[in-house]
């Protein structure tokens, strides 16, 4: 009967750790929820956890299969549609794990001698609250603090002699291409590029009464033949043309490594692309997939 219940109560535990990690999981990955692929993952996480209490069973326990056992929970719960969405939904699940198991040990040692109450029902209280907070906070907290982070990137951009610096966001959505090579486009604020313009083409950009006006004189500016006009489309604008010029090189900094392009256009963005200035650049991911 003792070991009916202790069953019972392991299976409990872990369905609903396995459940609320499952589902903080899928919520910051960005795929829509699926609570019934999540308590079916979970229900499998609970049954796998029994299993480790028969001594008969533990080959199934060693740690190559509760790595694959993890992954399948986690394409079970997620149902990713790339690789890439796997690994990002493994590396999540993980992180999450190690944060909610931190967390549980932490405030259970921190309690366990001020309060008479079992220390496993401490641990399983402070790992619901951290689970529930990333749920309904880590969403917003991830992509407003850790993902611009993640993908800032210091830029420099030389031309002739002069080069300009500043941090670049790398944008999934960028798609504009430079319509001669149909090579991707980095977006860049005029003020990060403007002293590294020549006087006259500045001028054209700063004192043009309109575009007709702007793009005549740009043609006839000492950087004519550097002058690219690239086609886009945005809500309101169907046909725009955004003022482009070709770099002679582009470096971004990875750590210790970068990765350069040679000769590519760079898109003239008259105003801010970051409100709090994190950044000044746009960058294409294409761009450092190819580097």
């Amino acid at each position: 009967m003792g070991s009916r219940v202790y069953a019972d109560i392991t299976f409990l535990v872990n369905f609903i750790m396995d459940f609320l990690i499952l589902w903080v999981t899928v919520r910051l990955t960005g795929i829509p929820v699926s609570y019934i692929r999540i308590v079916i993952a979970a229900g499998l996480g609970g049954i796998y956890a029994v299993g480790y209490l028969f001594p008969e069973l533990s080959f199934w326990y060693s740690l190559p299969l509760k790595v694959l056992f993890s992954v399948f929970l986690v394409i079970v719960a997620v149902l990713p549609r790339t690789w890439k969405d796997l690994a990002k939904s493994m590396l999540l699940f993980y992180g999450i794990n190690f944060l909610v198991a931190g967390a549980s040990l932490g405030f259970s040692y921190l309690v366990q001698s001020s309060y008479q109450f079992d220390y496993s029902y401490w641990w399983l209280l402070a790992g619901i609250s951290c689970a529930l907070l990333l749920g309904i906070y880590g969403k917003s907290w991830f992509n407003e603090r850790i993902l611009p982070q993640l993908l800032k990137f210091p830029v420099q951009l030389t031309f002739g002699g002069n080069r300009c610096s500043g941090q670049g966001f790398v944008d999934t959505g960028n798609g504009l291409r430079d319509p001669l090579t149909n090579r991707p486009v980095i977006i860049a604020e005029y003020q990060l590029l403007k002293d590294c313009l020549p006087a006259d083409f500045q001028s054209a950009l700063e004192d043009s009464c309109n575009q007709e006006e702007m793009l005549d004189r740009l043609s006839q500016s000492s950087w004519a033949n550097r002058l690219r006009l690239i086609p886009f489309t945005s809500i309101g604008k169907k046909n725009g043309l955004l003022v482009g010029i070709r770099a002679d090189a582009i470096r971004v900094g990875l750590g210790n490594n970068s990765i350069k392009h040679s000769n590519m256009v760079v898109g003239i963005y008259q105003d801010k692309l970051s409100p709090e200035e994190h950044y000044q650049l746009l960058i294409p991911l294409e761009i450092l997939n190819n580097g």
